[in-house]
């Protein structure tokens, strides 16, 4: 089918289905309540002030947004010209109901500060158009915020795209293709977004945030990062553990002979070996330290972060379906406020590009009460690791400065934790807080 083909099939499918959409006679659509406390939830974490919602429908997610948020303004774009009649008889003030082409947003640049998507986009034929009109509208730092249909399982994506996809055209409806991570993380990357975070949630249900770069520095400094980890996946272990007579001549000559598995060791001593709740482990790396620990606490709720995909893969060669895996960005991490109670952070502190994103994030996403546990490197010890670390690792893309001092990290934590243990080897700190 060609692309018009596509859009009016979308358009005959969506005006028969404009009149029930939001009652209880409106089938498979119904579906598309359970993006909307996901939706919401995402965009408590930042302020805005103006939103855009591709493929509105008949804006029932709008109409939540501005009872929740009701001096925002908010605009909304569809194909279906009688999806925007139905939603502009709401007569809802501040909100802006347009008929349009979401691959073709009829918008000035940095517009909004937020643009959700839900359920629409797998029905865009050049959905490379939708994303570089989204990074277009945006404005410096906003997010795009995605719903649709995914899957973990290549053999599902293969069966949607080649089985269920073409039998739903055969029966009016305009849908093209369902997208997979890496998929969607090429779209992003050629607009100019960077993608924080990736996930199937529940039953076939993708999320996904993406954001527009508040300048240049930013979008490269996470591509670079991504790359540096894609590049050194098969060091990766060996260089931390000193497993190889290369290694540890590297470890003694440059790190003062500091034992990682040592350090590591510690840390792990701080998890009670009787822990049942919620750990998030950031960044998780290749679980080369931790994959023993998690394998002791069957009654733990574990969850992984890493932005870089490669390092998650060897991290679930490790840890099995029994952890729960999500690609994202420490800085703007998709959790709920309070989520979890211990937030571990084993050699991540002096690769993160925003510091303070991340420590917030870190702190919110922590209960009251809770535990902030880990290691990091530090500068001020030893100028020959400071040499390294700035005149290599930096440059390679493995850690991103500023680096904080043993004094300037603990006045850091002391804000918002009540320290239990501070304790220095070499250039390496390890630490565990309590969550004021």
């Amino acid at each position: 089918m060609g692309q018009k083909d596509y859009k009016q099939l979308s358009i005959e499918e969506f005006s028969k289905a404009a009149e029930v959409y939001e009652t209880d006679r409106a089938g498979v659509y119904k579906m598309c309540k359970k993006d909307y406390p996901d939706v919401l939830a995402e965009l408590e974490k930042e302020p805005f002030e103006e939103l855009l919602d591709c493929g509105c429908g008949t804006a029932p997610m709008l109409t939540l947004l501005k009872e929740r948020f009701p001096e925002k303004h908010y605009t909304g774009i569809d194909l279906t010209p009688k999806m925007i009649e139905v939603a502009r008889a709401k007569n809802m003030p501040g909100v802006d109901l347009v008929v349009g082409d979401c691959e073709n947003l009829p918008f000035p640049e940095n517009s909004f500060d937020a643009v959700i998507c839900c359920q629409s986009f797998h029905h865009y034929p050049n959905v490379q158009n939708f994303f570089n009109s989204v990074y277009r509208v945006l404005r410096p730092g906003g997010r795009l915020i995605l719903r649709d249909m995914t899957s973990d399982s290549p053999a599902l994506i293969w069966v949607m795209n080649n089985i269920e996809v073409p039998a739903a055209n055969l029966t009016g409806h305009g849908d093209v293709h369902v997208y997979n991570r890496d998929e969607v993380e090429k779209l992003c990357n050629r607009a100019g977004l960077v993608m924080e975070s990736f996930e199937c949630r529940g039953i076939f249900r993708l999320h996904c945030v993406a954001r527009k770069p508040a300048d240049g520095s930013a979008k490269a400094n996470y591509s670079r990062i991504s790359q540096s980890y894609k590049s050194s996946q098969n060091i990766y272990d060996s260089v931390l553990t000193g497993s190889k007579w290369w290694s540890k001549l590297y470890i003694n000559l440059f790190w003062g002979g500091v034992d990682d598995c040592q350090i590591a060791e510690k840390v792990m001593g701080f998890i009670p070996s009787d822990f049942s709740g919620k750990l998030l482990d950031v960044p998780c790396g290749t679980a080369v330290f931790t994959h023993k620990k998690y394998g002791e606490l069957p009654d733990a709720e574990i969850t992984c972060l890493d932005y870089s995909e490669d390092m998650l893969n060897k991290a679930r060669s490790r840890l099995g379906e029994s952890v729960k895996f999500v690609q994202g960005d420490v800085g703007n991490m998709p959790f709920r406020s309070g989520e979890f109670d211990i937030v571990l952070s084993m050699n991540g502190f002096h690769a993160f590009p925003d510091k303070k994103a991340s420590f917030r994030e870190t702190h919110r996403v922590l209960r009251r009460g809770g535990k902030f546990m880990g290691c990091c490197y530090i500068k001020g010890r030893s100028k020959v690791t400071d040499v390294l670390v700035s005149g290599v690792l930096a440059r390679k893309g493995w850690f991103t400065p500023p680096f904080d001092t043993a004094g300037t990290l603990r006045r850091r934590l002391e804000k918002a934790f009540d320290i239990e243990e501070f304790q220095t080897e070499g250039s390496m700190v390890i630490f565990s807080a309590i969550k004021k």
